[in-house]
């Protein structure tokens, strides 16, 4: 998994930004060089560069806003420093994008530097919340994420979930729907996330990779 891209982008309410540093940490437990790049500038509220000093004690480089603030402003602006990183092949790559298209837009200034790499584009997804409940509704915005990007998404994160009320079979609900997605798309199913009460006990059919999510946002990730 080194020297690629990978582009975190989902549905606001998805869950991608908590996604977004947990999968930054596993590939650094991997030995990878990695840097942690937040595009979010349609919620400046919540976003994860405000847990950027303990990443970057775990050696993840993140990049944020123009000032080198741990709160930023209240209009962010994008780095200039993330083209730099996004054109050093010798270090992978983990971009946390904005929710919904309009959040997506913003990799258009980058998105021919990206195609030049190995990119990974995931959708997050959390069947859950009313906007992306049913396959026709999935396939709609996974269709305007790409368009918006001009980049195409090549896996699918089932990270449906209710808190900590999540269950078990909350995760093979949600597993039937996203999975019809990736018949119809043809973009497979790369991991299934959630807590670790919950992913201990998942069946070995469902589709995905396991990955166990710490939550380091706030207390719900929804």
């Amino acid at each position: 998994m080194e020297n690629k891209i990978y582009i975190i982008c989902g549905h606001y309410g998805s869950g991608k930004s908590e996604f977004a540093v947990n999968f930054a940490k596993k590939l650094k437990t991997d030995n990878t060089n990695v840097v942690l790049a937040v595009l979010d500038i349609v919620n400046p509220y919540f976003r994860s560069r405000e847990i950027r000093l303990s990443l970057e004690n775990l050696g993840i480089d993140v990049i944020s806003d123009t000032l080198n603030s741990i709160k930023g402003l209240d209009m962010p602006y994008l780095s200039p420093a993330i083209k730099g990183q996004i054109m050093q092949k010798d270090r992978t790559i983990v971009l946390d994008c904005g929710g919904d298209p309009v959040g997506c837009r913003v990799l258009k200034q980058f998105s021919e530097d990206i195609k030049k790499r190995d990119y990974e584009m995931y959708m997050i997804l959390n069947v859950f919340r009313p906007e992306t409940s049913n396959v026709e509704d999935i396939i709609a915005m996974k269709n305007k994420l790409e368009q918006e990007s001009t980049l195409k998404i090549t896996g699918l994160i089932n990270n449906s979930n209710f808190i900590w009320q999540t269950t078990v079979e909350d995760l093979i609900y949600a597993d039937k729907i996203i999975k019809q997605v990736s018949i119809l798309t043809n973009i497979p199913v790369i991991y299934v996330a959630g807590l670790k009460s919950i992913i201990n006990k998942l069946p070995e059919s469902i589709n995905g990779t396991p990955f166990e999510l710490e939550l380091h946002l706030r207390s719900n990730w929804l």
